[in-house]
């Protein structure tokens, strides 16, 4: 019922509101994305080293099945990254694959086998995940900000780096308090709690309630300074929305998703093994832990930084520089031998790998618009999520053929070498040449 009765909030009490009702979409993607991120690769790193004592598993088969679940979540983007774009279908999407998400952690605690945990973890998992992700609540986001859209990415942004400051600790302390399989199982209530009703909340667009972008009134003409890029200073009336179709037939797309791709095998792949890593040179589960909080503490800071600049400079500069930082980041990682080094790293990887994700969702919404956003990212889904999907097991193998992190990690930097190339290729897609 609260769902039918949700469809049509034009003149309900929300759009009265002191404020925007979009900065509470962001709001809520931000504390969801904590979950989605924070729980996922970062979840299994944590709990790699029990299972592994408890259950004799390897290293390939823990993160095999967080392949699976990034791999199958992106299968779907196709299928439910339009359905973003649709009047009332995220506010039903959402509350669902919160639901899988937190069953995904919950039924954890009873599995004995790998099957069974890649049916919970991979299957079910991957469900949550491609309902749930931060990729449905960042396109949200772009549809209910226009000139704000930098800001309201840094703050959507900045929840899901908060995944890595307080995930790491929070499931240490559970798995040393009540073992790992309670501590899957209360991550699994947590999620239940805190994800769904802020589910509950999701709405397409401002126009479904009655609004325009930005908290906008139809006679707001916004004065942006001399400084300020193309892209902020373009109106709502004034920004073109391409189709889908029309996305895919731009050079454009293709050089953005091939940059994501890479990209992500130097962030997901490579953030899965941190605390292995760690462990690996000598520290416990508790300084890495900490390590990777300091990280997660920068990361969040590092946000606001990278919006800050998006919002001053040409953003496909930004990503080059970006992808130059990232790399020496994770050369500064072979080299870390003690404590003081590994917060040194954290501070510097924290900031230089929050700006990735967001400048990309900020470049293609200034591309293609906010009107197709939805189907648009939904088809670069699959792409980003294939490399998510191999990059920590592939690490892992790698791993566990070498001996050491050295050589998967040297891979890693190539991959942001060449994510940086593919950057200083993108260039805005043309204009179809019926609306020239």
């Amino acid at each position: 019922m609260f769902i039918i009765a949700a469809m049509n909030d034009k003149g309900s009490p929300r759009t009265k509101l002191p404020f925007f009702y979009g900065w509470i979409i962001v709001g809520a993607g931000a504390i969801s994305g904590a979950f989605n991120l924070g729980s996922a690769g970062f979840a299994t790193s944590t709990f790699l080293a029990v299972m592994q004592a408890d259950l004799g598993w390897s290293q390939t088969v823990i993160f095999g099945a967080l392949s699976v679940r990034v791999l199958l979540g992106g299968l779907m983007g196709p299928i439910l990254g339009p359905l973003a774009d649709h009047p009332w279908a995220p506010q039903v999407i959402l509350p669902i694959g919160s639901i899988f998400l937190a069953l995904s952690f919950i039924l954890l605690r009873w599995v004995e086998t790998p099957f069974q945990y890649y049916m919970v973890y991979g299957v079910l998992g991957a469900l949550g995940v491609a309902a749930q992700g931060s990729g449905m609540w960042q396109t949200l986001a772009i549809k209910w900000f226009v000139r704000n859209r930098a800001k309201a990415l840094s703050w959507s942004n900045a929840g899901a780096a908060s995944g890595p400051l307080i995930f790491p600790l929070f499931l240490t302390f559970l798995i040393g308090s009540m073992g790992w399989r309670d501590a899957w199982l209360w991550l699994g209530i947590t999620t239940f709690i805190i994800v769904l009703p802020l589910s509950l909340m999701a709405r397409t667009s401002p126009e479904v309630m009655g609004m325009l972008p930005d908290g906008d009134t139809p006679d707001t003409k916004p004065a942006p300074s001399s400084t300020t890029p193309t892209s902020q200073k373009v109106s709502v009336a004034e920004e073109y929305s391409f189709t889908k179709g029309e996305a895919l037939r731009s050079k454009s797309f293709w050089i953005l998703t091939l940059a994501l791709a890479l990209a992500v095998v130097g962030i997901t792949g490579y953030q899965a093994h941190w605390i292995p890593y760690f462990q690996e040179k000598g520290f416990s589960l508790e300084v890495a832990a900490s390590g990777v909080a300091v990280y997660g503490f920068f990361n969040v800071g590092g946000r606001f930084v990278w919006g800050y600049l998006a919002g001053k400079y040409n953003i496909r500069t930004m990503m080059i520089l970006q992808g130059c930082l990232a790399t020496v980041g994770v050369i500064f990682m072979l080299f870390i031998f003690n404590p003081v080094m590994m917060v040194a790293w954290g501070v510097f990887q924290g900031i230089n790998l929050a700006g990735f994700f967001m400048l990309q969702s900020l470049a293609t919404a200034e591309f293609f618009g906010r009107g197709h956003i939805g189907a648009i990212r939904g088809f670069m889904t699959p792409f980003a999520n294939g490399t998510r999907a191999v990059a920590p097991l592939m690490i892992g193998a790698m791993h566990d053929w070498s001996g050491s992190y050295t050589v998967p990690f040297l891979l890693v930097v190539g991959t942001w070498i060449l994510a940086a190339l593919a950057a200083v290729a993108i260039r805005p897609p043309q204009l179809p040449a019926q609306k020239l």
